[in-house]
């Protein structure tokens, strides 16, 4: 592309993108211009790039003085985006996706999830990533050396995960002699090249007793932070313990900046245990500093994708639970940006055992927010039945987005505890019967027993047969004794060969065949 080709390229993005600020329906002006963009990406591809407060599209500078253009840098920059990458070909609602994005205001834009819900395979987006103070970068031969100590670490952290960690393993990688005696003394024979200074005590001296530890850590035994943990663990209440502990710190910091984050995960979750067995409050204070020091919000972050990672999942969870409300913060974030609801059920289960966690999520279900991140929420607060979620789905149903409404209303049904009972009551009693019959076979499980008398009191008045059906067999999924008490009666009722009634009775019968009480039953 030419200059005067960029420009006008970039001015129909920009154009779309104002006109969709002004307003988001769809009017003949905002058709107009994204019938220009669409043309645009038809005829070839094109990257834009915003660094150091320039905007280029094909690695050339767009004139700023270019009134047409002089919006786009600024909502780059309001939703800290690097570059936007269009595919030739681009289809109209994946560039509407786009320009809906950065129309929307700063940090509600959720630009890749509005792509998401396109199925955008055209168009994509980079964020700027921020560089920590005191980061420098890696070299060649540091990239290539990295690669195969990973390697080797990931193989051992394998074998471990799957096999767990034998005695020998445990000595071997720690540089530890464990000792039985009713409980586990600790002693350490120093790596080779440790100095002096960092051998055991004196062996005729017996070490204090240190806490059984429930899954012992695999970690090199002549790296720095296998070296630093081992002397923490060899006198884990004792003298220098402050000493010891922020020297570990620095390792521990270290691994989770170079990458080494399976390592750093498995130190932490020792120094969580060995905190949790603590009896003195003053070791539990220079345990609670040093954590404090360690678990910062860049730390968590490198922690919270291995949550995603099966098999290092729980440890990764008793790491972000110990981050208290620096974690809370992050795995909020985490929740709006996500692209699945089972990821974000992954890191509401570990939000929900931080006090007030769920709080900070919820909060955002009372703002007029956009409605993918309303209905995202009001998924994730269903299908996690978070109970406290309950007052701001009932809320949201005076939203007048029937998206909004829809969700928040299966959600409640999920959740079905008794503060539901009156919001469904009066959708089963005035909903249109798509959503009547949605929000029936949403709701199952001993937890949504309060909703099994609204339930058969909607089923027995029904006069649409497939809603009636829906509802019986939601009573049915409940599988309660009270349930099947409320069967039993639909059942024995009169049908009168109405539609009315004859519907629910047969459904109960058949439910009754096949009836199977749940756990809490």
């Amino acid at each position: 592309m030419t200059t005067s080709e960029h420009a006008r390229y970039a001015a129909a993005l920009t154009r779309t993108v104002d006109l969709l600020r002004r307003s988001n329906e769809a009017g003949e002006p905002q058709k107009a211009a994204l019938r220009a963009l669409v043309i645009a990406a038809a005829e070839r591809s094109a990257t834009i790039r915003y660094y150091d407060g320039v905007v280029t599209i094909d690695g050339d500078s767009l004139p700023t003085a270019d009134p047409r253009l002089a919006s786009l840098g600024e909502r780059l920059a309001a939703h800290n985006l690097a570059e936007v990458v269009i595919a030739r070909g681009a289809e109209a609602n994946e560039l509407l996706a786009l320009a809906a994005g950065l129309a929307a205001d700063a940090g509600h834009g959720r630009i890749k999830e509005k792509l998401r819900d396109a199925s955008s395979t055209r168009v994509m987006v980079v964020a700027h990533q921020s560089i920590e103070p005191g980061h420098r970068p890696m070299s060649v031969s540091s990239a290539f050396a990295k690669v195969k100590l990973d390697q080797e670490v990931l193989s051992e952290w394998n074998k471990f995960l799957n096999h767990g960690a034998t005695q020998s393993e445990t000595e071997m990688n720690l540089g530890f002699k464990a000792v039985q005696t009713g409980e586990m003394q600790i002693h350490i024979d120093a790596p080779p090249g440790t100095p002096a200074s960092a051998s055991a005590p004196d062996p005729k001296v017996p070490a204090p007793p240190a806490p059984p530890l429930s899954q012992p850590p695999t970690l090199h035994a002549a790296s720095p932070l296998g070296i630093g943990l081992a002397r923490v663990l060899a006198d884990p209440y004792g003298k220098d313990l402050l000493t010891r502990l922020t020297a570990l710190s620095r390792h521990v910091e270290d691994a989770f900046t170079r990458d080494n984050v399976a390592e750093g995960i498995d130190a932490v979750n020792t120094l969580i245990e060995v905190e949790r067995q603590a009896t003195d409050a003053a070791v539990r204070g220079t345990y609670n500093v040093i954590m404090g020091r360690i678990l910062t919000r860049p730390v968590l972050a490198h922690v919270a994708p291995y949550l995603l990672e099966p098999r290092r999942r729980q440890r990764a969870a008793i790491v972000l639970r110990r981050g208290g409300e620096v974690a809370a913060g992050l795995l909020v974030s985490l929740i709006t940006e996500a692209h699945g609801l089972g990821e974000r059920v992954l890191y509401a289960d570990v939000l929900r055992d931080i006090p007030g966690g769920t709080d900070k999520l919820l909060t955002l279900l009372s703002s007029r927010s956009e409605w993918q991140l309303a209905r995202n929420i009001a998924e994730l607060a269903g299908e996690a039945r978070l109970e406290g979620a309950v007052p701001y789905l009932a809320r949201m149903l005076e939203q007048s987005d029937d998206r909004v409404r829809r969700a928040a209303l299966v959600a409640m049904a999920r959740i079905g505890s008794a503060a539901t009972v009156e919001p469904l009551r009066n959708l089963l009693k005035a909903g249109t019967p798509e959503l009547r019959a949605l929000v029936a076979q949403s709701i199952g499980g001993a937890q949504a027993r309060p909703l099994t008398a609204p339930l058969a009191a909607a089923a027995g008045d029904e006069e649409n047969a497939d809603v009636a059906r829906a509802l019986v067999k939601a009573i049915a999924r409940i599988g309660t004794p009270e349930a099947r008490q409320a069967l039993e009666r639909l059942a024995g009722a009169k049908a009168f060969f109405s539609r009315k009634g004859k519907a629910a009775k047969d459904a109960a019968d058949e439910a009754l065949r096949t009836f199977a009480p749940g756990p809490a039953a």
